[in-house]
């Protein structure tokens, strides 16, 4: 039973602010212990709690695809269970709208759901680790990427100078993102592997790779003529030089979601129901 929850928020919206309070409500009479997310503690007038130090139970997560991943920062290993109201205009995981999920809150406290798992990267790069539900991208500022080479811990070589915009490593929750749009393939969430997607490479040949999930994948910056920025799920950046190394793995706690109703994993990016 997760008794104590946080309630994160977008502050800028007036709509999700009082969601907030709502959930707030609603938790305190289901008899949990609710306190808001730092970032809107101080709008709220509520106690406040600071996830990226402090462990949660549960986290009922208002918003669409950009809020939840702002979230997933700020948790970084800790895995508690989300429990997530649609209001974003980008849902994709979001299957409760603002009244079904409100009525939802007692079943969250009294544990009368069903967790979803979805895996995630682990991704090393400069001395840190950070983790990635959808991808970890290595892109090019303002210019082409030149010389990437990237390899598998077996030594298998994949690319090796590579050119282009840069290239993405995928989960299977991810594939169904930014990857596909850039021409990878969809993987089953069943699946325990991720896909490579090279993006606007110059070679045409060097298509998307599909490879085991438990498989580390080397990524060496070679040769460049301006930085590169690794981007992990669109939120946490960091500049990369020439000889720098990313590395990713599809390990570590996953990301836990309570769903009240049974439904398939494998969700389309072209699915009405995802629009």
């Amino acid at each position: 039973m997760p008794r104590f929850v946080a309630i994160y928020a977008r502050p800028d919206r007036r709509e999700a602010l009082e969601l907030a309070r709502e959930a707030y409500r609603r938790l305190r009479e289901a008899g949990a212990e609710p306190a808001y997310d730092a970032s809107i503690a101080g709008l709220l007038k509520g106690p406040a709690v600071d996830l990226r130090f402090e462990h949660v139970e549960g986290v009922v997560v208002i918003g669409g695809d950009g809020t939840l991943l702002r979230l997933l920062q700020l948790l970084g290993a800790h895995s508690p269970v989300l429990h997530l109201v649609r209001l974003g205009r980008r849902a994709f995981l979001f299957d409760e709208p603002p009244s079904e999920a409100m009525e939802r809150l007692r079943d969250f406290v009294e544990d009368r759901y069903l967790v979803e798992e979805h895996r995630r990267l682990l991704v090393y790069a400069r001395g840190v680790e950070a983790y990635a539900l959808n991808e970890a991208a290595v892109l090019a500022l303002g210019s082409k990427v030149a010389g990437l080479r990237v390899e598998l811990e077996d030594g298998s070589l994949l690319y090796e100078g590579l050119e282009g915009d840069g290239l993405i490593v995928a989960t299977p929750t991810g594939s169904t993102a930014y990857s596909y749009s850039a021409g990878g393939s969809v993987i089953h969430p069943g699946l325990d592997a991720a896909v490579i997607t090279p993006v606007n490479p110059v070679d045409r040949r060097m298509g998307s790779i599909v490879v085991p999930g438990s498989t580390r994948v080397r990524i060496r910056v070679e040769r460049t003529t301006r930085p590169v920025k690794l981007i992990i799920d669109g939120v946490r950046e960091y500049l990369l030089a020439r000889g720098a190394v990313v590395e990713t793995v599809l390990r570590g706690p996953p990301v836990r979601i309570a769903r009240y109703r049974e439904r398939g994993l494998l969700r389309l990016p072209w699915s009405p129901s995802t629009s």
